[in-house]
């Protein structure tokens, strides 16, 4: 919100998305390496014995968060999870004891891969995403209006529970706004849905990009 503003554009906060957090418990299991796809995962892991332990994650943004909360030792893949898969294959030795902490439904291949490569990995869901069913009350009241020039997508859960939160009458609405996603695969979501603009995918699957697009719908 606050880079958007920065550009001197309008945002509207439309959360999608609401997060369940959940305890994690791993027994008598002690890891040697921590990974996690998501910053939704911080809470549950920000243990202090585990600050000092190598944190593989995703993205700069999550990187930033994690070392926020303490962890020393944070390694950040610029991408995708498969990006993340490298890095861990490159960094971590065989036998390593993995704790992997994702949301419900995520992580599964990752944790098969993982195995497949001699780590020792421990998956446990730490939060659930569940969509919202309805846009708030000022973003459908300015779709309407036709105020809205782009939709920020992160992922194609967030495009899912977007599309799924419109009615017959916002649907036409979206002929005249431009999406802008983080990857093809968001893309692929919203071309199951109603005609946009069009769709701009972030040439890469960071937030400075997506904002170079917002930056470029935003303007006449």
């Amino acid at each position: 919100m606050a880079a958007v503003e920065a550009m001197g554009l309008r945002p509207l906060a439309a959360p999608m998305l609401r997060i369940e957090h959940f305890a994690l418990s791993t027994g008598a299991f002690q890891p040697d390496v921590l990974v996690l796809t998501s910053a939704q995962a911080i809470p549950a892991i920000n243990r202090p014995q585990w600050y000092h332990l190598p944190c593989y994650v995703v993205g700069n943004a999550t990187g930033a968060r994690a070392r926020a909360a303490g962890f020393s030792h944070v390694i950040a893949a610029t991408g995708t999870a498969d990006d993340l898969l490298g890095l861990i294959r490159a960094h971590v030795p065989a036998g390593s004891r993995v704790l992997l902490a994702v949301g419900r439904g995520y992580g599964l291949e990752m944790a098969a891969s993982l195995r497949t490569d001699g780590l020792r990995v421990l998956r446990r869901c730490v939060y659930a995403a569940r969509g919202s069913q309805r846009l708030p009350g000022p973003a459908r009241a300015a779709l309407r209006a036709g105020r809205i020039a782009a939709v920020m997508l992160y992922s194609a859960r967030t495009a899912e529970a977007f599309l799924a939160a419109l009615d017959a009458r916002l649907a036409p609405c979206l002929a005249s706004v431009r999406a802008v996603v983080m990857s093809h695969g968001v893309a692929a979501v919203l071309a199951e849905g109603p005609r946009w603009r069009d769709v701009s995918v972030a040439e890469r699957p960071d937030q400075a990009a997506m904002l170079a697009c917002v930056e470029q719908a935003g303007r006449p």
